[in-house]
């Protein structure tokens, strides 16, 4: 899948975004933690191109800031869910992880009520909601449609 990297900077100028002075170079730990999961070398570039002094707030959801993507994965809670494909990337407006899955390249929800109280969590199924589109679409149409998701349960209802 496609990035659609033009339909997140016209979601980012919707946003009155400062490419000037809120751009920030990717660290060195960030780059090797995003290469230890052999992500495809177009959403590393995503991220380089993308990385921000802070998490950048689209509508009701959040862009986390790139360098803060590695520290966020390895918390406890959010169970190495980054072993299993997905990536947390923002979160909505009740907290709930927003995930890219870094083999299909679609982005969604994770519940994160069941993930950070289920003890042990078999099957992502049960709290992963794919979104099947693009990070760029994502984000683009959180600041373009009105009734876009904002959080897991949102999203379980969208894709019906």
């Amino acid at each position: 899948m496609n990035l659609d990297e033009s339909l997140f900077k016209k979601a980012l100028k919707i946003q009155d975004f400062d490419f000037k002075n809120d751009v920030v170079k990717i660290t060195d730990k960030t780059i090797e933690f995003l290469e230890s999961l052999n992500l495809s070398k177009d959403l590393i570039d995503f991220f380089k191109t993308f990385s921000f002094r802070e998490e950048i707030i689209f509508g009701s959801i959040y862009f986390n800031c790139v360098n803060r993507i590695r520290i966020e994965n390895l918390e406890e809670e959010n169970k190495e869910i980054y072993k299993k494909d997905l990536l947390i990337i923002g979160s909505g407006a009740n907290g709930d992880p927003i995930v890219v899955n870094t083999k299909t390249m679609s982005i969604g929800y994770i519940f994160h009520d069941i993930l950070w109280e289920e003890e042990n969590i078999e099957n992502l199924n049960k709290v992963y909601i794919d979104l099947k589109m693009s990070i760029g679409t994502f984000f683009y149409k959180s600041v373009t449609e009105e009734d876009f998701p904002i959080d897991a349960y949102q999203a379980e209802d969208y894709i019906k």
